[in-house]
């Protein structure tokens, strides 16, 4: 089957002199095709017709340059504040804020001009609409007082409603304002361009015949939605002989009044002038096809199975140049580049690649953010560790982003100094120092250029650097400095970074074809793969904003969403009229609000066009995996790994500690995996307050106020009077902690703010009312705070022959012949147990802090020679006992529990027979029956609980 631009190439041999036409296309890549098809029909040397597209067409008859939108946009701005009456923009908002609701008023300008619209009436008579919409004279007083209750800034005062008002009555100046201004310096937006033009053609001001063209010399090729202007031009050189118009269409939706897609011809052939331009329709679209519709689970999905039916075809001998893949979703591009690579030695990509999607964006997101979040010279650890792990970093020099990333998580720095950022590295320099809001587009350059000459990153990431700089150049060359805030730049910035692209490189007619829906205009492939045939896709979705409703447009023929709509048929079904090989992809799975499902188009092509259809749905059938439990059998390097937790490590140990006992009566699984395996959780700064750190504060406090005391009395003894001012030195201390914690300096006043004020009160209220009851208890004795290096070594019948049991405790007091072993505790944990065997049993509700008490007693009566003498007491101090008169110490059976001594015979044993267990060969390491106890453990992924 032919290609609609090999007849027209071969009608065009036909005429004497070829090269005296000259041929208007919708887009360039049109007129590329025609002179491949033209160039192999001659045998000889000729001169080539001219080949343009319509905007080059329409330029020829314009002295006027159209700037980039940036510039235009910004032009407006000014035009529109001048209209308001702030001509020096005092008063203004600023650009940054203006862009986003600029860029939707340019854009209505450019329609009412290339749609030749009467642009005072037009806005006079919006104006109007929005008048009315103002008065709220339909509401009942009732409804506005809901309405005032329902929004705090609701204004229904005759002010407000005037302000309101005057932005719409006079956009007719604004309109008015912006074109002269342009007009003066011989400058234009594209639709005023147009207008201008076609304005020249209807009143006989342009003659194309005048200029040197022949009649019928002049064809417009494979035009489809003309706008009013292209109408005008078209029908002004057809009625003078000086064109022809060259129709790409099928009998198929022409004929069909229910089909969209031949909508604008149907109203065409119904012109006065362009009805004389219509001959009979081929119908191509019924010739005999191979029509595939396949479903499959998500776009990257769809990529997947296209890229394998396409290496079956290219197998079976298919023409990659004769083939084509449609993306009307440009995120699939990269997924689908990659799918067909090793399929095929040559393609061409006529989409552009976006910036947005490139590491250098990203990169710049991250500066940015460093810069709005910083106080003074420090900076959040998340926006540091960020960049310190950004590739283009890493990059520059591996060691060093490693190093500081691991020194900031293992000291957990929540506000990281800037002068240790900025130590070796020049890159590193140029980051992490504070910038002002003016001079961010310098910063961001200098870092770009810095990546751009570092010779560890690919030729690629060096050409996304060149595009970034030019880039920020243009912003900078509009704007200078004219934003608000960073974020307001930030903002901007993503705003302007949409519409750019990188093009590839490559030879156009070279090769299998990947190009967007737009691309395809006037071309034929034999082979046609055409994805994301969802609503959403094809049609898109995604209306551009305008300030004029859908009845005014309805009312001046401005384009709505069903002529969108139907532009985008159109392309649908001509891009399938003339192939014969037809693949056709859609997402089976819509969303979770049940949008994006199949495209009315396909499902038209399905149901309505005769044509047979071959339907496939793909699925990935659910085949979970049986979930075994996981035992661990004790081989040698099981054992081995155990002995070594008995090793000395200077003044530290890796003896078994309580709370590591604890896990292995909850879980021995769960001890095998985080003592004896080592897997650790990802260490992680630590900036939210969670109850582990709420605890260390505490913990940290008490012990700083009792070292302290001991430092300035030069003794053990704690009296009344020491308890004085206890607010103002628990402040200074949670102060004192906050700046240990987070490496703050400390020559400065901790500011507390979010979370850190709920747990500055929180540990305040806890610490002072442990110092209060202390002080009740006064006169005793501090034997010891955070008494560390407790160690027990028991000997067992498994190889090392002992286990080595240490741990901290948090303080040891002494008063008469009572001592007490002391543990903080945030938490509520329970103060009685059943009987020493509970402690043993795993269950959920099995006391973990009563154990560990009972553990760190046992150290200390074996780490000291008085302790059989005296009574000892272990107890808690939490949120259960704290607040009231309650006595301290635990309750064992519903008995309080005032010497443990005669308890520790009893635990030794049951410890002794728990550590032979850990130790004994035979046993294995397997999950715990108590599913209740695996849900915070970090390591149920593993075990599939």
């Amino acid at each position: 089957m032919k290609a609609f631009l090999q007849e027209l190439a071969e009608k065009l041999y036909q005429e004497k002199h070829p090269d005296q036409f000259t041929l208007v296309f919708p887009n360039r890549r049109a007129a590329f095709y025609f002179r491949k098809y033209f160039a192999k029909l001659l045998d000889r040397p000729v001169f080539s017709p001219t080949l343009i597209t319509i905007e080059e067409f329409i330029g020829r008859f314009s002295t006027l340059k159209v700037p980039d939108k940036l510039e235009l946009i910004y032009r407006l701005y000014k035009s529109y504040y001048q209209a308001l009456g702030k001509p020096d923009l005092i008063g203004a908002e600023p650009f940054d804020q203006f862009y986003f609701w600029g860029e939707m008023l340019l854009r209505d300008f450019d329609e009412v001009d290339k749609y030749m619209v009467n642009a005072k009436l037009l806005f006079t008579d919006l104006s109007k609409q929005k008048e009315l919409d103002s008065r709220f004279d339909f509401l009942t007083p009732e409804q506005i007082e809901y309405l005032k209750s329902f929004w705090d800034n609701f204004d229904h005062t005759k002010e407000f409603k005037q302000k309101f008002l005057n932005v719409w009555q006079r956009l007719p100046e604004v309109y008015q304002l912006f074109r002269n201004q342009l007009l003066e310096e011989n400058l234009a937006y594209e639709g005023l361009v147009h207008r201008i033009v076609a304005e020249k053609f209807d009143n006989g001001e342009i003659k194309l015949l005048d200029l040197g063209y022949k009649n019928g010399s002049i064809w417009f090729v494979g035009f489809n939605a003309l706008t009013k202007s292209e109408e005008k031009i078209l029908s002004s050189a057809v009625s003078n002989n000086e064109a022809v118009i060259h129709w790409d269409l099928d009998a198929y939706y022409l004929n069909n009044i229910n089909q969209e897609a031949g909508e604008f011809f149907r109203e065409y052939q119904n012109h006065s002038i362009l009805g004389k331009t219509f001959s009979d329709s081929p119908s191509n679209f019924k010739n005999r096809k191979t029509v595939s519709v396949i479903g499959a689970a998500q776009p990257v999905g769809q990529a997947k199975v296209m890229s394998q039916l396409l290496r079956e075809e290219l197998d079976k001998g298919i023409n990659p140049e004769e083939t084509l893949i449609v993306l009307p979703d440009e995120k699939l591009m990269l997924p689908v580049l990659h799918g067909i690579s090793s399929s095929v030695d040559k393609l061409n990509v006529t989409m552009g690649f976006p910036l947005s999607n490139t590491p250098m964006f990203n990169l710049i997101e991250l500066l940015i953010e460093l810069q709005t979040h910083h106080k003074g010279d420090f900076y959040n650890h998340k926006h540091v560790l960020a960049l310190l792990g950004h590739p283009y970093v890493v990059a520059a020099d591996p060691r060093l982003a490693n190093e500081k990333r691991k020194h900031i998580q293992k000291e957990n720095i929540v506000f990281v100094m800037g002068s240790m950022l900025r130590m070796e590295h020049i890159l590193h320099k140029e980051i992490f120092y504070e910038v002002q809001e003016d001079n961010v587009l310098t910063y961001i350059r200098q870092i770009i250029q810095l990546i751009g000459s570092t010779e560890n990153i690919d030729p690629l990431d060096k050409e996304y650097a060149t595009y970034f700089l030019k880039f920020l150049n243009r912003i900078e060359d509009v704007l200078g400095a004219e934003y608000s805030s960073l974020k307001a730049f930030l903002k901007l910035f993503r705003q302007l970074l949409k519409a750019q692209k990188i093009p590839f490189t490559g030879e156009p007619l070279r090769g299998l074809q990947v190009m967007g829906v737009l691309e395809t205009r006037n071309l034929d492939f034999k082979n046609v793969f055409l994805l994301s045939l969802n609503e959403g896709s094809l049609p898109s979705s995604g209306s551009k904003g305008s300030y004029i409703p859908y009845n005014i447009r309805k009312a001046y023929q401005l384009p709505t969403p069903e002529h969108q709509d139907a532009i985008y048929a159109y392309l649908f079904y001509r891009v399938l009229q003339r192939a014969e090989n037809i693949f056709l992809f859609y997402n089976s799975e819509t969303d979770v609000l049940g949008q994006g499902e199949m495209s009315r188009y396909l499902q038209q092509l399905i149901f309505e066009s005769g044509l047979t259809v071959d339907r496939n749905i793909l699925h990935n059938p659910i085949q979970p995996l049986a979930i075994n439990p996981i035992t661990i059998s004790k081989d040698q390097s099981v054992l081995d790994a155990l002995a070594q937790l008995n090793e000395r490590m200077g003044r530290s140990f890796k003896g078994i500690s309580p709370s590591a006992l604890n896990m292995y009566i909850d879980c021995r699984l769960k001890f095998y995996f985080s003592q004896v395996a080592g897997i650790k959780e990802p260490r992680e700064v630590e900036e939210d307050i969670n109850a582990r750190v709420m605890g260390n504060f505490l913990h940290k406090v008490m012990e700083h106020f009792y070292k302290q005391l001991q430092e300035r009395k030069k003794s053990v003894l704690v009296e009344k009077s020491d308890f004085e001012q206890l607010e103002k030195v628990v402040d200074q201390l949670i102060e004192l902690v906050f700046i240990e914690q987070y490496k703050l300096e400390r020559d400065k006043k901790v500011v507390f703010e979010g979370q850190q004020v709920i747990v500055k009160e929180v540990v305040k209220k806890f610490a002072i009312n442990i110092l209060e009851k202390d002080k009740t208890y006064t006169p005793f004795f501090i034997e010891g705070v955070e008494h560390s290096g407790m160690l027990y070594s028991m000997k067992i019948n498994q190889p090392p022959g002992f286990a080595l049991i240490g741990g901290n405790i948090d303080r040891v007091d002494r008063k008469d012949n009572l001592i007490r072993i002391i543990d903080y505790k945030t938490g509520k944990d329970r103060l009685d147990f059943d009987s020493i065997e509970s402690l043993f049993v795993p269950s959920e509700k099995r006391n973990k802090a009563a154990f560990q008490i009972l553990l760190y007693s046992l150290l200390y009566k074996n780490n000291t020679t008085h302790a059989n003498e005296i009574q000892l007491r272990p107890g808690l101090l939490n949120r259960l006992n704290l607040f009231d008169d309650s006595e301290f110490g635990l309750e064992m059976n519903q008995q309080p529990l005032l010497d443990v001594l005669p308890l520790l015979p009893e635990f030794k044993e049951r410890l002794g027979k728990l550590i032979e267990e850990i130790f004994n060969p035979a046993e294995s390491f397997h999950q715990t029956p108590i599913v209740e106890t695996c849900r915070y453990c970090p390591y149920k992924e593993i075990c599939y609980r």
